[in-house]
């Protein structure tokens, strides 16, 4: 996987970071009720996502830092975006472990449970690209308030205005990531409780703003390609 660009939040793995896999999948949830005589009828009850994992090393002058913000997320239970080639998730934390062994080497294993999978959303996959699109951007448009971008103006018909939303998240994410570093390093060093507190209700706000940058992303991008593929 050397060539691919894996997220989680604002953390951007690189070089020895980048897994060599990453396990993902899961179940389709089922009633099976047997038949007298032979036969049985299946009900299909829904997907049941399973658990993604991977792990790596950080290296670097900032290994530290980088694993304190996964660590600190985890312990929040904060909902990130995971976004690896084509894929994107919104994820949970569930297990975060790490070996330091010095400041610039630090092993890690990622284990992340499943809020949603946007992208690969069975019944939008069936839809009509047109209505793909604008389900997408209906979606976009729930996170914008949260998200602090807004996304009026887009729609099937054109690309105009796709490349400034686009560039509008990712400076959202851009900047969401310092408060996310700025918070973490106000909590480590809150000389009391009310800092601490203070410093723990700013990391919440500022991971649910990445949280919705993140589905944000992916929905507007999505929308981007298949508004291109249906003006061709």
């Amino acid at each position: 996987m050397s060539g691919v660009s894996l997220s989680l939040g604002d953390v951007t793995f690189t070089n020895m970071e980048i897994p060599e896999k990453i396990n993902f999948g899961g179940k389709q949830r089922v009633s099976v009720q047997p038949l007298i005589g032979g036969g049985r009828v299946i009900s299909v009850l829904g997907i049941d996502d399973g658990e993604i994992s991977f792990s790596g090393i950080f290296s670097g002058l900032d290994a530290a830092s980088r694993a304190q913000v996964l660590d600190v997320a985890r312990a929040l239970g904060a909902t990130l975006p995971l976004v690896w080639d084509s894929f994107f998730y919104s994820v949970v934390i569930s297990e975060f472990t790490a070996e330091y062994r010095k400041p610039t080497l630090i092993p890690f294993t990622i284990h992340c449970e499943v809020v949603s999978d946007p992208v690969a959303a069975l019944g939008a996959l069936a839809s009509p690209l047109a209505s793909l699109i604008g389900n997408d951007l209906t979606a976009a448009g729930a996170l914008s308030d949260q998200a602090g971008v807004s996304i009026s103006g887009l729609s099937a018909a054109s690309l105009t205005g796709f490349p400034a939303a686009q560039a509008a998240i990712a400076a959202g994410l851009g900047s969401g990531g310092a408060a996310l570093n700025a918070g973490t390093v106000a909590v480590n060093g809150a000389g009391d409780a009310g800092a601490g507190v203070a410093g723990v209700g700013q990391l919440v706000t500022v991971t649910g703003q990445l949280a919705a940058l993140g589905g944000m992303s992916g929905y507007v991008g999505r929308a981007a390609m298949n508004t291109a593929e249906a003006l061709i």
